[in-house]
């Protein structure tokens, strides 16, 4: 594994939390979801890069977030829909 910044692995571990709804008791969760994102990051090779490396973490995050709650919504719109049809 390479060596990661635990300041970037932290900053990433908390975007991770906050995109995902601040839910109780995920730390570990998201700490190794992290750290797993940050090693398939290719511009990990120093510590200088980690802000470079946060930031696509955060974009990451986002664009899983974003999935997440765009398949929630989905799901809803379908319950919503075959309630009015009944």
């Amino acid at each position: 594994m390479k060596n990661l910044n635990e300041n970037a692995i932290r900053e990433a571990a908390y975007y991770i939390w906050k995109n995902a709804g601040c839910p109780s008791n995920t730390s570990l969760q998201d700490w190794n979801a992290a750290i797993q994102q940050l090693s398939s990051c290719s511009c990990n090779n120093t510590n200088k890069n980690s802000s470079k490396n946060t930031s696509s973490v955060k974009t990451s995050a986002l664009k899983s977030a974003s999935l997440k709650k765009s398949a929630s919504a989905s799901k809803k719109a379908n319950k919503t829909t075959s309630k009015k049809s009944k």
